[in-house]
């Protein structure tokens, strides 16, 4: 669905030896890396079990985040493998399938005659079959998305301040078209219409900085 791939031995050696030394920190097996051309908003872990995952990791990452900053965000990426793996994977990938009808519907749209994609046409179409979709959809990832990863990737990484970066340099990188991806990755992605906003699951960058200070002290 990403279009990712896995690396061979000999890429990304920076990241193979962060995973390396994170996973064995946190006593969890190391996921396979795949990377992809695609600017998802993070990268992020998805499996069957915490014995069989990967790490998905859009290679544009490298360009716009600092070393310590992408420890970071594989921290808040290594602390989510756990016996809820696999519900958070059948939840991303049932919310991305019914998201991703709107598009679907909106480039169908764009090919009967409507206009093109950003013609009034084609959004209407895509923005009410959204409204359909997105309900059931959010209502998945909030029931999968409450566990407080912040403070446990602080914590694994060794640096709040990393952290908090990390947070920062993504937010201002943001992209958008990914609802339903915000839960499992470091931040939310950027909001197109309305109803994309129901799958916000991270809250502001003021409280997230409260709760780190305040699990720090």
């Amino acid at each position: 669905m990403y279009k990712a791939h896995p690396i061979l031995h000999e890429d990304l050696p920076e990241i193979q030896e962060k995973l390396l030394v994170l996973c064995n920190r946190a006593g969890v097996p190391i996921p396979s890396l795949y990377v992809t051309e695609l600017p998802l908003p993070g990268s992020f872990i998805a499996g069957k079990n915490p014995n069989e995952t990967v790490l998905i990791f859009p290679k544009r990452l490298q360009i716009l985040m600092k070393s310590e900053q992408i420890e970071a965000m594989l921290a808040h990426n290594i602390v989510q493998i756990d016996d809820a793996t696999r519900l958070r994977t059948f939840v991303s990938l049932a919310a991305s399938i019914l998201t991703m009808t709107a598009s679907a519907v909106r480039w169908g749209a764009v090919f009967t005659g409507f206009g093109d994609y950003n013609d009034p046409a084609p959004k209407l179409f895509g923005r009410f079959v959204m409204g359909l979709v997105a309900p059931p959809a959010a209502t998945m990832v909030h029931l999968v998305s409450n566990s407080d990863f912040d403070a446990k990737a602080a914590r694994l990484c060794g640096s709040r301040d990393a952290l908090l970066s990390a947070i920062e340099c993504l937010e201002n990188n943001n992209v958008t078209g990914y609802p339903s991806l915000g839960f499992i990755c470091l931040i939310d992605p950027q909001k197109e219409s309305f109803f994309e906003n129901l799958f916000t699951s991270h809250p502001s960058r003021e409280k997230r900085i409260k709760n780190l200070t305040g699990n720090q002290k």
